[in-house]
């Protein structure tokens, strides 16, 4: 242990000095720590983030020990512009300066030349449903393998293992885009499986335990969650076991839904190599739209089934974020995404539903209000309950999940749909004709003289 002391407003020589320009400030301490990492140096220090500027001190330690040879840097940077950075050797002995001007310039010429690495990571991803019982690679680098335990049940708690080859700036890169790549495949899957995968992060939950009656004889904490024991896990080989099942789905659809009598292993479309092939070659924009409406989309399953309204309006959302961006799409609703990417008779007859989605979605945003009922009781045998909520929501999950991915197929150019205005009933035209005679009759008039009024 060593204490961390800051030195930014440290007076005296600073013998190096020099200013990283914008466009590489990011990725410049990335490679410094890289640059520590290969030469098996260590480092500590302390960093304040602010809205205006971020500033720190980095001590790098040449050796082990209390007071080794050591080099401190102290940088600082305004929001959005270039990185000032100034060093001075320190230690007992003294790190030599021409080391310390060495290492400086061995990372500047890191930076300059984007010297990156390539590792293998992996990770496991929970879910509720069929087992995961094959491979799926989606590409040289990325493969989805099975798990080596499975639930006795035939449907539970299921496991994926994600192995990848992974590049990026020291260690660190390589934790950070093996991060951002985990992200998009779990919601990629969400929209293609329609499961809603979890990182596995085991915790410390109560556990009980019971007795052959079923009754409890103890209760303690204990760390909960899957994990895979063995050797070391390496990057797999191909055709290490057999490929994942796969069932053809005929597109605008989504295949087969719930658990049917000849599945005993959870299937994958057979254009799911496609599919994310598409996602991967989206643009920066693109895919930063897809990522949102994904994100919206795992929101809502973490809602089920005790947040049944906000369920049902984060598949609005989902929807909507899928909308041409430009202010002349600002009101664009779900019901024109619909018309957009399936067709105008699935967006009516969305439309139609005796419970509007597009209503549940503003009343529950702009007023808190709940459509299905949360507050009421919930009863096993209700003889008078009303099923159109749940009518909705069956119509909504499997048009949401549509919509995604004919967005996704088309890489987001699609022509825009314009629905036609609803038609109007014959008791609402009743009504806005008895609003318009009370209107009339309630028109403002001057007001009139004593004498008038006498008369009257």
């Amino acid at each position: 242990m060593r204490a961390v002391v800051d030195l930014r407003f440290e007076a005296g020589e600073w013998p190096i000095e020099f200013v990283v320009p914008k466009k590489d400030a990011d990725s410049w301490m990335a490679h410094l720590r890289s640059e520590i990492e290969e030469r098996g140096w260590n480092s500590g220090g302390l960093s304040q983030l602010e809205a205006a500027e971020n500033s720190g001190t980095l001590s790098v330690y040449t050796a082990n020990g209390p007071n080794p040879p050591t080099l401190h840097i102290v940088w600082e940077r305004r929001r959005g512009a270039a990185l000032r950075v100034k060093a001075h050797p320190d230690g007992n002995p003294t790190l030599s300066l021409d080391l310390a001007r060495e290492f400086i310039n061995a990372a500047n010429q890191r930076m300059q030349r984007n010297v990156t690495v390539r590792a293998h990571r992996w990770d496991l991803l929970t879910y509720r449903g069929l087992s995961w019982r094959g491979e799926l690679w989606l590409g040289d680098d990325l493969r989805l393998g099975p798990p080596s335990r499975f639930p006795d049940a035939l449907s539970g708690p299921q496991v994926i293992i994600v192995d990848a080859m992974v590049e990026g700036i020291g260690s660190e890169g390589i934790m950070d885009n093996f991060e951002t790549r985990i992200r998009e495949l779990k919601i990629f899957l969400g929209i293609v499986l329609g499961i809603c995968p979890r990182s596995v992060r085991p915790k410390l939950d109560w556990v009980a335990e019971f007795d052959d009656q079923g009754c409890p004889t103890a209760c303690e904490l204990r760390s909960v969650g899957y994990w895979e024991v063995g050797p070391h896990r390496t990057f797999p080989i191909k055709g290490s076991c057999s490929p994942v099942a796969r069932e053809l789905v005929l597109r605008p659809g989504v295949g087969r839904i719930g658990i049917h009598s000849d599945m005993r292993e959870r299937w994958v479309p057979a254009d799911i190599e496609e599919l994310w092939r598409a996602f991967t070659a989206l643009p920066v924009a693109k895919r930063d739209n897809i990522l949102r409406a994904g994100n919206a989309y795992l929101t809502a399953d973490s809602m089920w089934p005790d947040q049944r309204t906000a369920y049902a309006v984060f598949l609005v959302i989902a929807c909507e974020t899928l909308k041409p961006k430009g202010k002349r799409y600002d009101r664009m609703n779900i019901y024109g995404v619909v018309a957009s990417l399936i067709g105008l008779n699935e967006a009516l007859r969305l439309r139609d539903l005796s419970i509007h989605p597009q209503q549940v979605r503003s009343r529950h945003m702009h007023r808190g209000e709940l459509a299905s009922g949360e507050f009421l009781p919930s009863l096993v045998n209700n003889d008078f309950a009303d099923p159109s909520f749940d009518e909705m929501l069956r119509e909504l999950w499997k048009t949401c999940r549509l919509c995604l991915i004919e967005w996704l197929r088309c890489g987001g150019e699609y022509k825009v749909v314009s629905l036609p205005r609803p038609p109007r009933s014959k008791r609402s035209v009743r009504q806005v004709q008895l609003g318009s005679k009370i209107r009339g009759a309630m028109k403002w008039s001057p007001p009139q003289t004593g004498a008038t009024k006498a008369s009257r």
